[in-house]
This record gives structure tokens, sequence and C-alpha cells, in this order.
């Protein structure tokens, strides 16, 4: 989904209807052994959508031995597909899937489950699917279906990337936002890993443990996210953009910046931030959260301050490199249709994965530098290859 820096004005979420807890979770009131301690002064948090706002209603305690479980019973990750123009290839998805598995260290043993969106028929020949509308041919809704098919044949033959992964087909247009609403509904873990078919890892992420393990210690902590080549500078645009100072904090070792405003890019929430965000009512059929919830969620925190950010708990992984790339599945072309168009056989985006799967980057955290060759061809002639470092 395409990250907007403009804000809407739609009104702040009400806060009085918040989550009463989580069944999942058990709440998150009280700190979960084996947890390093945090100054009381960052625990507290009086919008805390895993705590109770009405004093009939005490929050939960938390399951103490959740930081002793597997990853896999404490985080389902959801991966988000729609029509695209390279259907029924599953190129794209084959590669995403690929490339999160394989340089998220902890990804791979999760539950997956591969929603698909629905679809309206436009019925106007070569059309296609419209931005974001899911207005699509009949001739491009078979090719969808058989595209579909195709990940369900993967799934079954457990597909490198695909172990332990499910699909749930939607039967009509939903939007990113409302097909995530269905698909949480299979989910019966605390955390939930969300993604869509275009986000891929551009370098070797953090282990998914640590990230887990300050879900699990810092109840004020709701989503974590990756980041972009967008949010590289983050706290000089938000100083600039907003007059908001924000700063990074470190929760369990882990250094996390706070993010004024959700986003769908590839995450990892508390499946009862998802729950909240849904009881406002705030996404609408066709909508992306970041589009809806994420600006009512800055609208609330440029016009209150930082204080309001507590009840979001929304924070950006903090690096200081570019982890997540946007593949773009509204121009990705597989294979054969760059071979058509006298395009190299895969773009670079593609090759990256290529290329890091040749090789292992042992050192848990490290950032090495892959050098990618593609071959390019400007205005139907041979270009010298470029090449790119990461």
């Amino acid at each position: 989904a395409a990250e907007k820096d403009g804000m809407e004005k739609d009104p702040p979420p009400d806060d009085s209807d918040i989550n009463q807890g989580d069944s999942r979770t058990g709440g998150a009131a009280e700190r979960i052994a084996g947890c390093e301690q945090t100054p009381a002064s960052l625990v507290e948090s009086k919008n805390d959508p895993t705590s109770s706002s009405t004093p009939q209603q005490q929050p939960s305690q938390p399951d103490k031995k959740l930081s002793l479980l597997a990853l896999e019973q404490k985080v389902t990750m959801v991966m988000a597909t729609s029509p695209v123009r390279s259907n029924p290839s599953t190129a794209l998805l084959e590669h995403t899937m690929r490339s999160i598995t394989s340089y998220c260290e902890g990804i791979e043993p999760l539950r997956k489950i591969i929603v698909c969106d629905g679809y309206t028929l436009d019925g106007v020949k070569g059309t296609g699917a419209a931005r974001k509308g899911r207005r699509i041919t009949k001739e491009k809704a078979q090719d969808y279906h058989e595209y579909i098919d195709r990940i369900k044949e993967l799934c079954k033959t457990k597909a490198k990337g695909f172990n332990n992964a499910e699909v749930l087909v939607l039967p009509r247009l939903h939007g990113f936002g409302l097909a995530m609403q269905e698909a949480l509904k299979l989910v019966r873990t605390p955390y939930v890993f969300v993604t869509q078919h275009d986000r891929v890892f551009g370098a070797r992420a953090k282990p998914l443990k640590p990230l887990v393990n300050v879900l699990d210690c810092e109840p004020e902590v709701k989503y974590i996210g990756y980041l972009t080549h967008r949010q590289v500078n983050y706290a000089h645009r938000m100083m600039s953009q907003h007059r908001l100072k924000v700063t990074a904090r470190e929760y369990q070792g882990v250094k996390l910046m706070p993010l004024i405003h959700f986003l769908d890019s590839m995450h990892i929430a508390r499946t009862s931030l998802y729950d909240y965000m849904f009881a406002t009512g705030t996404v609408k059929v066709r909508d992306f959260p970041e589009h809806t919830f994420g600006n009512a969620q800055r609208w609330d925190i440029v016009k209150n301050g930082m204080q309001a950010f507590d009840k979001y708990g929304t924070f950006l992984l903090w690096e200081g490199i570019e982890v997540v790339k946007h593949v773009s599945g509204r121009t990705f072309n597989d294979p054969e249709q760059r071979k058509k168009k006298g395009y190299p056989e895969h773009g670079v985006f593609l090759s990256l994965v290529d290329a890091l799967e040749k090789f292992e980057l042992k050192e848990s955290g490290s950032h090495e530098q892959v050098t990618v060759t593609t071959g390019a061809k400007a205005q139907g002639q041979d270009a010298d290859p470029t090449v790119s470092k990461v």
C-alpha cells in the first residue's frame, strides 16, 4: 500500500469503546517473568487497547508462561493478495514468501494465512484491475481463480516459503483492511505478522524472537513496523512537518522509534490492536487502514501531542537501514511477460531475492553488502548492465 505524507482530518478514534482485554493474551497489565524491567513512566498508559477503560472491568492478568511458548504458538502470519496483471502466475507471491521466510529468522515455522480478496467485474474488455478498486474483466477473473488454485497447490506441496500455509478465499471485494479483519477471525495467537504480496525484505531483517520478546514484556508496545526508505529520516520529517519531537527508545535491548501514523507495510502487532482498530469503525470496504485509522491517529497526535500516542503504541524498528522493499503488484511482470517485452528475466528486486539466497549471512543482526547485477534494455537497445549494492 502506498504510504502518504498528507494528513486527512478524519476524526480521531473514540477510545471509550477500546477493546476490554484480549482473550488471546489474557491482558498485558503485569510484567511477565523473565523480562527486563522498564521505568514505570514508560509502562503507564491510561488508554491501552489491551486494558480496561472502566472501573467495573479490571484488566485480566497475563499468562506468565507466554514468554516460554514457541514463536509459532504466539505469532500467526497473514499475507494479503488480490488480482494483479501477472495472474495466473504466482511468481510475485513466491518471491515474496521466499524473501520473508528466508531473511527473517523465525517466520518459516509460523502458521501462515494467505487471504485472497474478492473483486468486482468491470465488463469492459482490456481494462484490467483498476487501481485499488479491484474491478476486473471476466478474463482477468478467470486468471485470478487459476492463480488461487496455484496458491493452494503451493500450500499443499509445502513449496519453499509455504510451509504451514493455508488459503482463505473471500467471495466478494473487501479491500485490504476488511480482508485482514476476515483473516484475523481465524487467528488464535496474541500477535500477528502482517504483510502484502508485494512487500519483500531487501536486507536480512532482525530475527523475530527479539521483537516478540518486546511484545511479551512491554505492554505499551503494540505494533513494530519494519523500515522502508520513506522512514529512514523519520524523526526529521516529524519535526519539519508537525513540530513533533520523536526520539528512539530502547525496549529489551531493541531500539524502537515512536510512529505517529499506523502503516500497512510489513509489521508485527498485537492482535488486540487490530480488534481496537476495527471497533473504531474507521475502516470500510476498499479501505487501507493507513489511509483511515492511520490518518485519524496522526490527526489525534498532532492535535493533542505525544501524550495521545500511548493508546496506539505504534513503533518502527529503528536500525538505521531500509529492510523492506515495495515491488508493486500493479506493475509487476512475471518472467514470461518480461521476456515478451524484451526485459531481463528478473527485475532488480527479484534478482536481489535470488542473490541473497546464494549468500547465507550467518551473523544474526549483521548487514553485509550484496552486489546484484541485472541486464537492462532501454528504448529497444541494449544498455550496460547496472549494479546495485544493498
